[in-house]
């Protein structure tokens, strides 16, 4: 079997030009059209991923967050966010929230890559664990325990999908062992 991973470079809290804030909620948009459980659902409306994205991205030049993005060139092809709750009984963790990758590079490892970048990055800042939390009904789990979280909450049908259509939220966590 051939090797379907593709080179991509990961930058840390890149600089927020307006150009990679445009490029990066286009992707967000992209992600979500094709199902991705990335804080909006189908039909995307784009104002909502704008609304979205400048919370996230304000969190991160703020420096209370982290975001990690995956490049192929200079194109983002990939983002993941490391979001920290305030005070001084939380610095030891992290929340990973809205992993993604574009629809069309999906299968070639750049997840699972960007997904250790991010917590290679989080345990050179010393935190000992990320949690992170998934959609039932996506099978997303397996990915996340195959890279070391195992699930430690269910919460049943919180995520109301369309009417009809409430999924559970899957609570994981993962140690960071060491440097």
């Amino acid at each position: 079997m051939a090797d379907r991973r593709i080179l991509v470079d990961f930058e840390v809290d890149p600089p927020l030009t307006d150009e990679l804030r445009a490029d990066l909620i286009e992707l967000w948009r992209d992600v979500a059209e094709d199902g991705g459980a990335v804080g909006v659902s189908v039909p995307v409306d784009i104002e909502e991923v704008r609304a979205l994205a400048a919370t996230s991205f304000g969190r991160c030049e703020r420096g209370e967050d982290h975001m990690v993005v995956a490049l192929i060139g200079f194109e983002p092809v990939g983002l993941v966010f490391l979001e920290q709750r305030p005070g001084p009984l939380f610095r030891h963790w992290a929340t990973v929230k809205r992993l993604q990758v574009h629809p069309i590079l999906q299968g070639h490892g750049i997840g699972r890559s960007l997904l250790l970048a991010a917590q290679d990055f989080a345990r050179a800042a010393g935190l000992e664990q990320l949690h992170l939390t998934v959609r039932g009904g996506t099978d997303t789990e397996r990915f996340y325990g195959r890279l070391g979280y195992r699930v430690v909450a269910v919460i049943p049908g919180v995520i109301r999908v369309d009417e009809g259509d409430d999924r559970d939220e899957i609570y994981m966590i993962a140690a960071l062992d060491g440097p």
